[in-house]
């Protein structure tokens, strides 16, 4: 699997007191990322980039509040309102076994537990729990990631039970 492309992480809302720190609402809220002493780059909503360190990084309400290399205050922090924070794949950490990120997924074949190859994941999103949206056969067939649809992720092969395949009543 390629690893040289880059990630949405989240995106900027606003200013978080007078120092320069930012909300960062992440595509996955149960993430700890961004890290300290991590890279990040701002995408501004005009399209300008900017690459920052992460000096500090902690949880808050809904999102996350953080604080970068080089923001010391609120205007600066105002300016990154709507930046979109992006990284490159390879430089995140390994999932830990059971996880996974939606960008890995795409093109990875999805079997049943006997082995049979049934499809590929086309992409995943989060809904109201993890969703693997699969091409099977030409048609697109959302799975939540929940046990009784879904055995296992991993690299090689996503395994979903049967019952995942069956249309809806």
């Amino acid at each position: 699997m390629k690893h040289d492309h880059d990630i949405e992480l989240g995106v900027v809302g606003i200013a978080y007191g007078l120092r320069g720190e930012v909300t960062l609402h992440m595509h996955n809220p149960a993430s700890g990322l961004p890290a300290i002493d991590m890279k990040v780059r701002l995408v501004l909503p005009k399209g300008e980039t900017r690459t920052l360190k992460v000096l500090a990084s902690r949880d808050a309400g809904k999102g996350r509040v953080v604080a970068f290399d080089g923001v010391s205050d609120r205007t600066g922090a105002e300016a990154l309102k709507g930046a979109r924070l992006v990284t490159r794949r390879a430089d995140l950490p390994a999932p830990a076994d059971g996880e996974f990120y939606y960008d890995d997924l795409p093109g990875t074949p999805v079997r049943l537990p006997d082995g049979t190859e049934v499809g590929t994941v086309a992409y995943g999103f989060r809904g109201a729990t993890d969703i693997l949206a699969l091409n099977v056969g030409g048609r697109e067939v959302l799975v939540p990631c929940v046990a009784g649809f879904v055995v296992s992720v991993g690299a090689d092969a996503v395994v979903i039970e049967p019952v995942a395949l069956e249309e809806p009543l």
